[in-house]
């Protein structure tokens, strides 16, 4: 029914793409965001929270972590923290995508996470595709779980919330069973799992749940059981980044939050959020964010 030929473009994507910490509602007791849009392109980025789309109209290719995959109406994709992607339409056409946003938490924690939500956001083996194809009654199927989890969305019923959560474990229920994976108990995220599934999405949990303490490769390398060098390795490959700037640029995040919300010092600030001295932060914060924590905080204040 569609014909489109996929250009590989191996090395497209930068080493350092666009990184995106911030989504509307992300603060609330609900960080749920959704929208339908239409594109034509998207640039490589990445961002700590989850991702799901779902192609309504248009034709095009997607890289993710540099492997390409085509985009037709049912192609559903699910992007988990700190993977890098890119999109586009073919050319002379365009992507009609509903686009959800929302943070690990919404699923790793309570009882669900335990009927095969954690493996799923967690454990999945990284050869495991990040995208299904839905056609037949599953697109329909899809098709009407995404209408309803937009409208609801939009709407303003008492109720909201828990309806939202049930439509979106719907639709990550119909990817999982799409993409053939099991439903299954989960178990401690530790050394052994990293072994079994080679995913280091356990380690990335443990670093986002603690990178205000003390963290170190080594530290990280005794607790997952691999050797500092593959752990670093691995990293840099997977996600374009070394694991110090990973750990930075989380802890400069909260920084910023701390500035903004706070009358806190600066100095306090930087060891608040996890940094050993105060010049390290102060060089780590303007190479991140371009002015100075005092520039920072007099610009959000103002706005």
């Amino acid at each position: 029914m569609y014909n489109l030929t996929i250009h590989h473009t191996k090395g497209s994507m930068p080493m350092y793409p666009q990184y995106l910490f911030e989504y509307p509602n992300m603060d609330t007791d609900f960080p749920f965001y959704m929208k339908q849009k239409r594109y034509t392109s998207v640039p490589p980025h990445r961002h700590d929270f989850i991702e799901l789309s779902f192609v309504l109209e248009g034709t095009g290719s997607e890289f993710i972590n540099g492997a390409e995959h085509v985009m037709l109406p049912g192609t559903l994709v699910l992007l988990l923290p700190y993977q890098i992607h890119q999109y586009r339409a073919q050319t002379g056409d365009s992507l009609l995508m509903y686009i959800c946003n929302f943070n690990m938490e919404l699923l790793t924690e309570g009882a669900e996470s335990g009927w095969g939500l954690r493996d799923l956001i967690l454990g999945r083996d990284n050869q495991q595709a990040a995208y299904v194809q839905l056609e037949g009654d599953d697109y329909a199927e899809g098709k009407r779980i995404w209408d309803n989890l937009y409208r609801e969305y939009g709407g303003s019923l008492p109720w909201k919330p828990i309806l939202l959560k049930a439509l979106l474990l719907e639709a990550l229920t119909l990817f999982a069973r799409a993409s053939g994976i099991a439903s299954k108990q989960s178990r401690p995220h530790d050394g052994k799992a990293y072994k079994k599934t080679k995913s280091l999405w356990p380690l990335v949990q443990y670093v986002h749940n603690h990178y205000l303490d003390p963290l170190t490769l080594t530290m990280l390398s005794e607790r997952f059981q691999i050797h500092p060098a593959h752990l670093s390795k691995l990293f840099g490959e997977q996600y374009g980044i070394h694991f110090v700037d990973f750990l930075h640029e989380l802890r400069i995040r909260h920084a910023c939050s701390l500035l903004i919300t706070s009358d806190m010092p600066i100095t306090q600030v930087a060891f608040e959020s996890g940094f050993s001295s105060y010049p390290t932060f102060s060089r780590v914060f303007l190479r991140i964010k371009g002015i100075t924590p005092r520039e920072y905080r007099e610009q959000r204040r103002k706005a």
